[in-house]
């Protein structure tokens, strides 16, 4: 009941940047508890702020943040299949299509910087990347001990290149609005880093198969 009452009084002092009388609806109540549920589980797993006002003002601006970037999305989704249904089709489907997906690329990114600066109001650069790793579903701390343990041999470049890729995909997939279309972009950059460890010689067919050894060995040690 508690937190029902604080959805209403957020709705109420207008921090979330919808029309008011949408935004009273049952689903939007509902919808705002789930994504605070979502904020403060983040906020508990990967940042480990204590209760108090601080927590509270970060989790509105996470609440704000997901329904922002929902809001995006459906816009450009409605729009898109708008398109479909009016007819259009092939080349010029294809450019109409891309001229949303780049518009609302632009809203997402322009939406990123001003989350992420407003956080940095409450929260140090550690913390900050706690959230973005919370709200990626830990991607990034995954896929980059994957690598690491594929390849116990990489070389500090090496290391550096993955790290950093690794960084760009966790800030892409922040924007995404489902958790498909996260893993999707984080697919789509470990293909980038296959090739690249391709290019600098290793056979990670191979690599595979060590690793895979070195899990089996491990597992025999324990028992």
């Amino acid at each position: 009941m508690t937190r029902y009452i604080f959805l209403i009084a957020f709705l109420l002092t207008g921090l979330i940047s919808v029309n008011a009388q949408k935004t009273k609806t049952p689903e939007d109540i509902e919808y705002l508890e789930v994504l605070s549920n979502r904020s403060d589980k983040i906020l508990d797993q990967y940042v480990h702020l204590p209760e108090g006002e601080i927590k509270e003002k970060v989790r509105d601006l996470m609440v704000k943040q997901y329904w922002d970037l929902n809001k995006i999305h459906d816009q450009k989704d409605r729009k898109i299949k708008e398109l479909k249904q009016s007819g259009l089709s092939g080349e010029r489907l294809e450019k109409e299509k891309s001229r949303l997906e780049n518009k609302a690329e632009k809203k997402l990114l322009k939406l990123q910087k001003k989350y992420l600066s407003n956080l940095s109001k409450y929260l140090n650069n550690q913390q900050i990347d706690g959230i973005k790793d919370g709200m990626t579903l830990g991607a990034f701390d995954h896929n980059y001990r994957g690598f690491t343990e594929l390849i116990p041999t990489l070389k500090q470049e090496e290391k550096e290149y993955i790290y950093n890729q690794l960084l760009e995909a966790r800030d892409k997939a922040m924007n995404m609005g489902s958790s498909e279309d996260k893993q999707a972009v984080f697919r789509q950059y470990k293909g980038k880093i296959n090739n690249y460890l391709s290019q600098q010689g290793y056979d990670l067919d191979q690599e595979r198969i060590e690793w895979n050894k070195r899990i089996e060995e491990a597992k025999r040690n324990k028992m």
